[in-house]
């Protein structure tokens, strides 16, 4: 039987440290920036120690070197998660926290430089992941939801379908593969009484189903997304991510992105965060 092997890489700041806890609790043997060229040699030596699941994490300047090595060994299963972050946060992380960024140290370049070479690097590899996530907006708690549904929840002939709620007025999330606008049902921001509600309460969800035009918009989107979705599946992807939008991401846009993923988790793995709506998360 094969190893299980995942190989994770990102910038300096978009999750890694975070990521490697979620590998320690699935039971992965996790090791951190080790020289590439001792990968094999790495392997065989834990092989004899009977580790079946090993999780190897890169910062992202020597994360393309660790993946072509991995690739060209046939007796691991390998799949590589890119995590992403924007400079813009990176930047604003690192001035918050005053760390030292490694690769500032290590090619003795100013932070900025460091901060921009790895997202530099790591753009290039997007093509060959197996999973993409972009944490610029994404809480710690909701990248561990992202990454534990992936990793138990996704095989050869499985597809992770993740479903981002947003208000257009905070800008669409990165990295989503494609985004569905919702603003065309009826808002219930409008009803006083329902105001200060969520789409995830009944009245919300009766006033909103109350209209016709609600239900052609979510037939609408099922139709495309089935037919959509088995393409994607019938390619070898293995996730997908579907942003859906309204104006301020608290009542349309959760009720639909709930809807969706409801609707689909009878065929696909499916996961559903809010990011402008914290409170139903």
């Amino acid at each position: 039987m094969k190893k299980d092997v995942i190989l994770i890489s990102g910038p300096a700041g978009s999750g890694l440290s975070s990521a490697e806890f979620v590998f320690e609790e699935l039971g992965y043997y996790v090791i951190k920036n080790m020289p590439v060229n001792a990968l094999k040699t790495a392997l065989i030596a834990i092989d004899e120690n009977s580790v079946d699941k090993i999780c190897l994490i890169f910062h992202s300047r020597n994360a393309k070197d660790a993946y072509y090595e991995l690739k060209e060994m046939k007796d691991i299963y390998l799949r590589f998660i890119i995590l992403n972050t924007s400079r813009e946060t990176l930047l604003k992380r690192y001035a918050l926290t005053r760390h030292v960024h490694p690769r500032s140290v290590i090619e003795k370049i100013s932070p900025e430089e460091a901060i921009f070479s790895d997202v530099e690097d790591i753009l290039k590899l997007i093509p060959e992941c197996n999973f993409y996530i972009d944490t610029t907006s994404l809480t710690v708690k909701q990248l561990r939801n992202m990454l534990f549904e992936y990793v138990t929840g996704n095989n050869h002939n499985n597809l992770s379908i993740t479903f981002i709620s947003f208000g257009l007025k905070n800008g669409i999330p990165q990295g989503i593969d494609t985004f569905l606008d919702v603003r065309t049902i009826p808002n219930p921001y409008w009803v006083e009484e329902l105001k200060e509600l969520t789409g995830a309460d009944q009245k919300v969800i009766d006033y909103m189903n109350s209209f016709p035009v609600t239900k052609e918009i979510l037939d609408n989107f099922v139709n495309y997304l089935e037919k959509n979705f088995i393409e994607i599946r019938n390619s070898g992807r293995a996730s997908y991510i579907v942003g859906v939008a309204c104006s301020g991401g608290q009542h349309r846009s959760t009720y639909v992105a709930n809807y969706l993923k409801d609707y689909f988790a009878k065929e696909y793995k499916t996961l559903v965060i809010h990011r402008d709506c914290e409170s139903i998360n």
